[in-house]
């Protein structure tokens, strides 16, 4: 990457005022998204489910993230472990999707096999073999670890941090808000592989000026008028009171609220105003213009009520693919020569809910990875 294509200062976006976006060769660029893929996504914790999905011993799952196929499972020991989903011999994929495995995984190519805790089992004409090491063939592990009901990995083998360290306060700050955390049952995964930067798909959740045009049903319930934004570091609350709505959030009572959290670099949680609910937004970026997302709805039962049906068909239909329309319009935008380059961030002073100072928010934690400091350490 050529430094003086990138580089920011470091006061960029601190005042939120005053601020303007990132410009637009950060949402395009290939070189800038390989520059974050090692910086940021590789160096930093990323939540990639939730702990009822590898409750059980031998349970598993595969995620795609920087082109990177990543195993977590846990294994007979009730110990979660993570890898790189490749077989040590010739690369290929060990296994797909997600489930419950055998004792031991075997790679489908030539049936190297490896036990749950990724030391290797055995592998085909091995004793014919000159000076092979079963030790030498393990899988490539990396860390992992469980937070607030979820499962979070770092790719990073210098990594000496903790969830807690780059998150602080937010496991307790989201059991506040649904205390269920620990006990939420997956009832629908959306999955789409949307055109558009991961940058971009975080600037539409941080700001809620859109939720009133483009989101007419959301609207409807939580109220934009009682509505704030918080940051803390490296994440970030949304708070909105809502009232019950035949639209979207229909509830018993007066009144109830919606909590939505930000984890950085691109994580979201929200717990809805429907009691025992919470839907998760992991972004998996794949390049500079693509974001592999799983869009999770979670209840706390397991046999639906037919409103639970009904709402997840309307996040479905209508409430989901709102957001994607709008965030695959401004990736094409951003490449029009109409565009001026950045676009003012609409931060008021009073942090009203309309207010978009949480956009200026994460352009400034983005920015400290593009200061001469930073890109003078990483380009000798």
């Amino acid at each position: 990457m050529k430094a003086c294509s990138f580089t920011l200062p470091h006061d960029f976006c601190k005042d939120a005022r005053k601020a303007y976006t990132l410009p637009a060769r950060f949402y395009t660029s290939q070189d800038a998204f390989n520059y974050e893929a090692d910086e940021i996504f590789a160096k930093s914790w990323l939540c990639m489910c939730h702990v009822s999905e590898v409750a059980k011993p031998n349970q598993y799952v595969t995620r795609e993230v920087l082109n990177e196929s990543i195993l977590i499972v846990r294994g007979r020991d009730n110990q979660l472990r993570a890898f790189y989903n490749v077989c040590p011999h010739r690369g290929h994929r060990l296994i797909e999707g997600s489930g419950t495995c055998k004792n031991v995984i075997a790679c489908p190519y030539h049936a190297w096999t490896f036990k749950l805790d990724g030391t290797m089992a055995s592998a085909p004409n091995s004793e014919n073999i000159y000076d092979f090491n079963l030790d030498e063939s393990c899988l490539t592990p990396m860390k992992v670890e469980e937070y607030a009901g979820f499962v979070f990995i770092n790719m990073d083998p210098e990594c000496k941090t903790t969830v807690e360290d780059q998150l602080p306060g937010l496991k307790d700050a989201a059991l506040k808000a649904r205390p269920e955390m620990y006990d939420l049952k997956l009832a629908a995964r959306f999955v789409t592989r949307t055109p558009a930067n991961w940058k971009n798909i975080v600037d539409n959740y941080m700001e809620c000026y859109h939720c009133g045009p483009s989101h007419p049903d959301f609207a409807s319930s939580v109220q934009v008028s009682d509505y704030w934004h918080k940051m803390y570091k490296n994440w970030s609350l949304q708070w909105g009171r809502a009232i019950s709505s035949d639209s979207s959030f229909a509830f018993e009572g007066d009144s109830s609220s919606f909590s939505g959290f930000w984890l950085w670099p691109c994580t979201m949680w929200n717990a809805t105003p429907v009691p025992g609910m919470l839907t998760a937004i992991f972004e998996y970026p794949l390049d500079a213009e693509t974001t592999l997302q799983h869009y999770d709805i979670f209840f706390t039962n397991e046999e639906l009520t037919q409103y639970q049906k009904d709402l997840i068909v309307w996040y479905r239909d209508v409430f989901r693919p709102e957001d994607l329309s709008l965030v695959e319009s401004v990736q094409k935008g951003l490449h029009s020569r109409g565009y001026r380059g950045q676009g003012r961030i609409m931060a008021d002073s009073t942090g009203s809910g309309v207010s978009e100072h949480g956009i200026a928010y994460f352009h400034s934690l983005v920015a400290q990875y593009y200061t001469e400091d930073k890109l003078g350490k990483c380009d000798k």
